[in-house]
């Protein structure tokens, strides 16, 4: 991935044609080195292989009474149309059985129960997330969290030095705001400032804004850049919630990435400067500038969040530093910002910037959505940028995970979107945007999605909404209108988990392995979508060189990278052998069979990873996780803000006939349980759980008693109602009688709407090798 920015030079002679000539410069005045700097470029290719192979996988015939199954006897409990399903289909998938909170538990499970295994498309996606979000969260804690510190601390040094300063007396009312902007974040952090001596009247202004982002309750105007906020972004969610560093890492991040100070005055027809934001950026920026530490913190945090998420959809210091430069010079005299003369040359340059490629729409909110600068600014996603082309208020202001998947080009989602939310009858610009997304798309190149990580996680969802129905060659099982709709919800599964752990950073669109008995291992079988395996083995390879050039790989982490990488691989090969009828090896099986348990050992070393470094791994009891990925601003059909929601919750079960060396037999995996909805929240995840009938309970020792207690009270130190350090904890797993949120109705064309009562026969000795 290469990061850069073209560099700004000093440039001399103002006149009126600015792209020509450049500005007078101070003489003898030294530049401070940061006018000068780049973004650091990392140049590294890392190579991509997808097989090259003609599917011709042998046909698989079963009678009505299921008698080919060479381990029926192993399951019990399906209903008559389950059954039918497995004859007809080839596969049948059922609800969760409560039995597994995580997808590899499920995995572990059928190797104590020595049945056959069969690992999905979605495990694999959810074995890459694990890794992603473990180590975003190392990153953020370990590294960036100081450097936010730093550039927070010294950049409310520089703007109360300047606020204080008489040669700026003019510019004191942007000053205040400019202090008062990192204050509130210093606040957010809770640095200590005492000795900074910030006046009454800065302190005043940032408590107004902390007060309404710990609020946290929706649209408010704000205190700083007089223009619309909405606050409920502030909601610390996903891997964030739960931990005290991370929560204040995410507010202030938040607040460097969501509060905008637009360029225009959005409220007129011409274009206008809004001076006094514009002054406000302006002066950020070069406050920015002056010290080069500043600089070097804000570009470490920058490129390495950008090459998690991407590059920003905002104008930020570098735009703002080349369009300062152009008309006033480099590090200019901040009381130019209030000279009248430069305004013409200013709208010019100004008009140049680039435009936001996500831009909300809103009918009766003042916040900006055009050009705007943000310090730390969310960043661009082609699956946002869908979302936000594909809403419109009042019209159809509710979008749908869907619409992401029409988008990366599935016919199918849009025949289910078509049927089951009819946004073309609802709004008749809908078809054309999706084309224009599609065209788009279309156009990306291999180098354009793997351009960084959400990029490549991106890349390979859309590769696991594959369209079999008419490939020759595929497993009967593969080639039907369910498998595709399967493969869809796959693909949303890991969109779920994508915009969670990453939904600080992202702009939104708004409308353990243990020894089993030694007997014969049963066959083993992998979803063969070699494309899918191709482009995540590739997207871990990218991730640990990226990682090791910026010295952000330890050992351990490396080790457990090697590990997925090895998997990936496996999985990859023996996909193509399944697919033209070659035998797997007895190592490949058994790195197979033993899959559930080798996930949950680079689980452990994660855990052990961020022990080690003091950070909390939160809730990670289960895998089940919702984020929201748009917003439904207030108006008139729905006065309240809304959010639209998307999120995973316990395994779904799937049992597919597959044939392994001349052995028929059925094999059980597990799948996402996707699920899509409206709430009047932003929901964490705890709450999300509590929903779904999770519930972690702590039983703390109370001395009055000398008995243990639940206790609702315990926070990450053991500390508790009864001050004591004696505590366990025990997960509470019930079904709701009642729902309380639906799965999408398209999901019953392949999710049996009937109770999983299946049950596992086990320690059935039966010989596969004969």
């Amino acid at each position: 991935m290469s990061i850069f920015i073209t560099s700004c030079s000093d440039r001399t002679n103002k006149t009126e044609d600015y792209t020509d000539e450049k500005p007078e410069q101070e003489d003898e005045k030294q530049i401070p080195t940061a006018w000068n700097l780049d973004v650091s470029s990392y140049n590294v290719k890392v190579p991509y292989d997808l097989p090259d192979f003609k599917p011709q996988a042998e046909e698989v015939r079963l009678s009505q009474d299921l008698v080919e199954l060479f381990n029926a006897g192993q399951f019990e409990g399906f209903t008559d149309n389950q059954k039918t399903a497995i004859y007809q289909d080839g596969f049948v998938v059922l609800k969760p059985s409560y039995e597994a909170l995580k997808m590899h538990h499920l995995y572990e499970s059928s190797l104590y129960k020595q049945i056959p295994t069969f690992i999905t498309v979605d495990s694999a996606l959810h074995m890459y997330r694990l890794y992603f979000d473990n180590s975003l969260k190392m990153v953020e804690s370990s590294v960036l969290y100081e450097k936010l510190e730093n550039i927070s601390k010294n950049m409310l040094i520089e703007s109360i030095e300047a606020y204080k300063d008489e040669k700026l007396s003019n510019m004191r009312e942007e000053l205040k705001s400019v202090a008062a902007y990192f204050l509130t974040a210093d606040m957010l952090l809770d640095i200590e400032t005492s000795s900074i001596d910030v006046p009454e009247e800065v302190i005043s202004l940032a408590q107004e804004e902390t007060n309404l982002i710990d609020a946290a309750e929706g649209y408010s105007k704000s205190p700083i850049t007089k223009k619309d906020i909405d606050y409920s972004q502030f909601t610390v969610r996903g891997h964030y919630a739960g931990n005290e560093k991370l929560e204040k890492y995410f507010k202030a991040m938040m607040w460097y990435g969501l509060c905008g100070f637009p360029i225009f005055d959005e409220t007129k027809i011409d274009p206008e400067l809004d001076m006094e934001n514009l002054t406000i950026a302006m002066t950020i920026t070069c406050l920015a500038l002056e010290r080069e530490e500043i600089f070097k913190d804000f570009e470490n945090i920058y490129s390495t969040t950008a090459l998690y998420t991407g590059m920003s959809d905002d104008l930020g210091l570098f735009e703002l530093r080349d369009m300062i430069v152009k008309v006033y010079g480099a590090d200019p005299d901040l009381n130019k910002f209030k000279d009248s003369s430069y305004n013409d040359d200013l709208l010019k340059a100004a008009l140049l910037l680039p435009q936001p490629q996500i831009k909300p729409k809103y009918t009766d909110s003042t916040a900006p959505a055009g050009r705007q600068f943000r310090f730390m600014g969310q960043r661009y996603s082609f699956d946002a940028e869908s979302l936000q082309n594909l809403m419109e208020p009042i019209q159809r202001p509710v979008p749908s995970g869907l619409d992401v998947v029409a988008s990366l080009g599935s016919e199918r989602a849009e025949e289910i979107l078509d049927k089951y939310y009819q946004p073309k009858i609802k709004w008749n610009k809908y078809e054309y945007n999706l084309n224009l997304l599609r065209q788009k798309q279309e156009g990306f190149t291999t180098d354009d999605w793997q351009k960084d990580l959400y990029k490549g996680w991106l890349w390979t969802i859309k590769s696991s909404a594959a369209n079999y129905e008419k490939t020759d060659g595929m497993p009967k099982f593969m080639r039907s209108e369910k498998w595709t709709d399967k493969n869809i919800h796959t693909a949303l599964g890991s969109y779920a988990e994508l915009k969670h752990d990453t939904i600080l950073y992202m702009k939104q669109a708004v409308a353990e392995m243990g020894g089993g008995p030694d007997l014969s291992i049963p066959y083993n079988y992998v979803e063969p979508n070699a494309e899918v395996y191709a482009n995540l083995k590739w997207l871990t390879e990218y991730t640990k060189e990226h990682l090791r050039i910026r010295n952000m790989l330890n050992e351990q982490s490396a080790n457990v990278l090697d590990s997925i990488i090895e998997m990936q691989e496996v999985l990859m090969n023996v996909s193509v052998k399944e697919l033209t009828n070659q035998e797997i090896t007895a190592e490949e099986n058994d790195m197979l069979y033993t899959y559930g348990g080798r996930i949950d050992s680079m689980v452990q070393i994660m855990n052990y990873m961020m022990w080690e470094k003091n950070i909390d791994a939160g809730n990670d009891y289960t895998t089940a996780l919702v984020a929201d990925i748009a917003t439904i601003a207030p108006n008139s059909l729905y006065p309240a803000s809304n959010y639209l929601e998307v999120g995973n919750g316990l395994p779904l079960e799937i049992y597919v006939v597959c044939r392994t060396n001349k052995k028929t037999y059925l094999a059980r995996g597990a799948l996402f349980n996707y699920y899509e909805f409206l709430s009047h929240e932003r929901l964490t995840d705890l709450k999300w759980h509590n929903m779904l009938g999770i519930r972690k309970v702590v039983m703390a020792l109370n001395p009055a008693t000398g008995q243990y207690e639940e206790t609702d009270t315990y926070n990450n130190e053991g500390i508790d109602l009864f001050q004591s350090s004696d505590y366990y904890e025990i997960i509470e797993v019930e079904e709701p009688d009642i729902p309380v949120v639906s799965k999408p109705e398209w999901t019953n064309s392949f999710v049996s709407t009937e109770s999983n009562n299946v049950s596992i026969k086990e320690n059935m000795e039966l010989d596969w090798l004969k």
